[in-house]
């Protein structure tokens, strides 16, 4: 299909070049701050990307966690192409062919017995929320949520109250809805108040939890909105215990056990869903991120015998069923499939891993390396005694990498004992990324690492 009104090169030209006058005329107008690299071209299906001034960078952070399939991965392009001939908007309350097809296929891999499906198209925030109402469509008595310390489920103002950032320096306003969030803590091992081994502690993170349902609210809990593995609060895997405890204490309690997948989903731990690590079923799983392969999609999964269901007008949104978005998901999901990317992600995840705790091993600075698959973090630390967060050593390292050209990036801000607590340094490189990217991404993360130590203020 040609363009009518614009000629191909006028086209080409909006959306290729950029002038100095534009760039300071957008900075003057933009209410939100944003870096200053301005990226403009990705490798197709692969881990690195140009900005403007056409340096290459190889990017472990899958921008957000999301291009698993890597970028402009030329199937999903093609497929959005495709779609965009035919058909690029209509009501949410019609059915198209990708839908249909979406719905199913989510439905096929997802999980257990969550075969009921709801998709959105503005990424988490609203996968959470559409958890949230479908809890209180089918526990109408039930008005509080549990969640977890140092969680994070979105920035709507609802989910911004469902995390735990606020007020903080990320965020400087509080959400709407406080009288439904009660927070309980989340099982940080690497930090365990008491000290104890994962593997045969009282697991009294649990127990504090169980004694929140119990004691600690006003009214009927609707259910437990947890990330099985914290990406923003610090790359934390929560233990097998504690899942599988958490399972029975949902069950016990008649309580909603909803899961946050939106940066375990789709092969970056190593399995499609950290559900399949853990062999431990949610009630609802929230998905977004790699699902729709560099394109905003969302989706809400919930189990089958759910008897309230939505009525389209409580779900619905403007732009909620877009057949671009749902064709361009549809064929990221069969190209995870197809490559095996969680199986790709569970070999270069071992790898890096085993190459940064031989770094760990003769480094006084790097307290813990967490996996699984390419959902790694390395917490930063004063020294691996005493375990202060060195907030700007992490720093140190991501801009070291940038000049290296490699793309790091650092856990979200939050409070821990009144302090600014980000120390986290996330390596999630595309599944698409070669042996030899992940190899080159560990040696310049070691000399980044070496770079920051020569300035001692970043302790």
């Amino acid at each position: 299909m040609k363009p009518k009104v614009l000629t191909e090169n006028e086209i080409a030209e909006m959306l290729t070049k950029v002038t100095e006058d534009e760039i300071s005329e957008y900075k003057s107008y933009s209410l939100t701050h944003l870096k200053d690299t301005i990226l403009a071209t990705g490798t197709p299906g692969g881990a690195t990307v140009k900005d403007t001034e056409g340096n290459e960078y190889l990017d472990c952070t899958s921008q957000a966690w999301t291009l698993n399939v890597g970028f402009v991965n030329p199937d999903v392009v093609y497929a959005t192409q495709f779609q965009a001939e035919r058909l690029t908007h209509v009501r949410y309350s019609y059915p198209t062919i990708p839908r249909i097809k979406l719905i199913n296929k989510l439905a096929q891999i997802a999980p257990g017995n969550l075969k009921k499906v709801t998709i959105q198209n503005q990424g988490g925030s609203t996968a959470i929320e559409a958890a949230m109402k479908l809890a209180f469509l089918n526990k109408p008595d039930a008005s509080i949520f549990i969640t977890t310390w140092m969680a994070y489920h979105g920035a709507t103002l609802a989910t911004i109250t469902a995390s735990n950032w606020m007020p903080s320096p990320l965020i400087r306003f509080r959400g709407f809805g406080q009288e439904h969030f009660v927070k309980a803590p989340y099982p940080y091992c690497y930090r365990c108040r008491k000290g104890q081994d994962p593997k045969d502690c009282d697991m009294e993170c649990l127990e504090l939890l169980r004694n929140t349902i119990i004691y600690g609210t006003n009214a009927p809990v609707a259910g437990v909105i947890i990330e099985p593995m914290q990406g923003p609060g610090g790359q934390v895997p929560a233990p097998q215990r504690y899942i599988e405890g958490l399972r029975k204490l949902c069950d016990e309690e008649n309580v909603f056990m909803i899961w946050d997948e939106a940066q375990t989903a789709f092969g970056r731990v190593g399995k499609m869903f950290a559900a399949e690590i853990y062999n431990v079923v949610p009630d609802m799983m929230c998905l977004t991120k790699a699902l729709g392969g560099g394109l905003p999609a969302g989706a809400t999964l919930a189990r089958d015998d759910l008897k309230e269901h939505f009525r389209y007008t409580e779900e619905h949104s403007t732009f909620g069923a877009s057949p671009l978005i749902m064709a361009a998901t549809l064929i990221n999901i069969e190209v995870i499939q197809r490559l095996n990317l969680p199986r790709r992600a569970e070999k270069l995840g071992t790898l890096i891993t085993k190459r940064l705790q031989e770094i760990q091993e003769k480094n006084e600075h790097i307290g813990d390396v967490r996996g699984p698959g390419l959902f790694i973090g390395v917490e930063m630390v004063r020294d691996k005694k005493d375990k202060v967060p060195a907030n700007s050593l992490a720093d140190a390292i991501v801009h070291e990498g940038l000049k290296r050209n490699v793309i790091f990036d650092l856990s979200m801000a939050h409070h821990r004992d009144m302090r600014f607590v980000r120390n986290v340094v996330k390596v999630k490189p595309p599944l698409t990324i070669t042996e030899e990217q992940a190899n080159h991404a560990v040696d310049v993360f070691e000399e980044s690492l070496n770079a920051a130590l020569k300035n001692l203020s970043v302790l």
